[in-house]
C-alpha cells in the first residue's frame, strides 16, 4: 500500500512496452480500419466492427498493463484492470446489440472533433512524453497504454450519430478524470491536454444533443443501405 512512484510506474510501463512489442504498433492497422469504417458509415457492421475494436483495445490493457504488470507492484493494479476490463464487456455489451449506435464521420464540427482527439491520441500524446525526457519503451502515452486508449476511445466515440451519447462517453471520460491526480503524484504533464478534450467532447455532446431535441431522429442503424 506504499504510495506509487513514478519509477515504478515508468520501470512498469518499459517492461510493458518491450513484452508486448509490436502490438502497441500493429494495433494502428485495425485502427486505421476503424477510420476506413467511420467515413464508410451508416451500416450495422460498421458499427459493431468499431465498437468491437474499442472493447478490444480496453480489454488488451486492463489484462496486459494493469492484471499482469501493474499489479505486481501496487494494489492499483487491480483496480484499473477492473475497470478497463468492466469497460471493455460495456462496449462488447452495446456491440451485441440488435440495433447497435451508429458512427459516421461527416463534414461539420462534430467529425472535426473526432478527427481532432484521435489525431491528438495518435500523434500529439506521444509527442509531448518525447518532449518531457519520457522516450520509447518508458512511456505512457503510446499505442496500447490507458491514456492512449481512453482518448482514441474519446475520438471514435464522437462520431456517434446523429450526435454522441453521454453514456457511450462515460469509461473514457472516468479515466481522463484521473489526469489531475497523474499530474500532482507523478509530475506527468502530458496529461494536462486530456481533461480539455473531455470537456470539449461534453460540451460539444450537449449541443448537438440539444439541436435534436423534438426531432424524431434515431441514434441506431436499423437497416443495411
Amino acid at each position: 500500500m506504499a504510495p506509487l512512484t513514478l519509477e515504478q510506474v515508468l520501470r512498469v510501463a518499459a517492461e510493458y512496452n518491450r513484452q508486448i512489442s509490436p502490438l502497441q504498433v500493429l494495433i494502428y492497422v485495425p485502427t486505421l480500419l476503424v477510420f476506413v469504417l467511420l467515413i464508410r458509415g451508416t451500416r450495422q457492421d460498421t458499427s459493431r466492427g468499431v465498437l468491437l475494436l474499442l472493447a478490444s483495445q480496453w480489454g488488451i490493457v486492463g489484462v496486459l498493463f494493469f492484471l499482469l504488470h501493474l499489479a505486481k507492484v501496487h494494489i492499483l493494479g487491480y483496480a484499473g484492470a477492473a475497470f478497463f476490463v468492466a469497460s471493455a464487456v460495456y462496449y462488447a455489451a452495446l456491440a451485441s446489440r440488435p440495433f447497435p449506435p451508429q458512427f459516421h464521420w461527416k463534414a461539420d464540427a462534430q467529425s472535426w472533433l473526432s478527427v481532432m482527439a484521435l489525431a491528438f491520441g495518435i500523434f500529439g500524446y506521444p509527442a509531448l512524453s518525447f518532449a518531457l525526457g519520457r522516450g520509447y519503451p518508458a512511456t505512457l502515452t503510446y499505442g496500447l497504454m490507458p491514456g492512449s486508449v481512453a482518448v482514441l476511445s474519446l475520438g471514435v466515440l464522437l462520431a456517434a450519430r446523429p450526435a454522441p451519447r453521454l453514456l457511450l462517453l462515460v469509461p473514457p471520460l472516468l479515466w481522463i478524470m484521473t489526469a489531475p491526480f497523474s499530474i500532482w503524484r507523478w509530475g506527468l504533464w502530458e496529461d494536462a491536454a486530456l481533461p480539455l478534450l473531455g470537456a470539449m467532447g461534453v460540451a460539444g455532446s450537449l449541443l448537438w444533443r440539444s439541436r435534436l431535441s423534438g426531432l424524431d431522429v434515431k441514434d441506431t442503424v436499423r437497416f443495411d443501405f
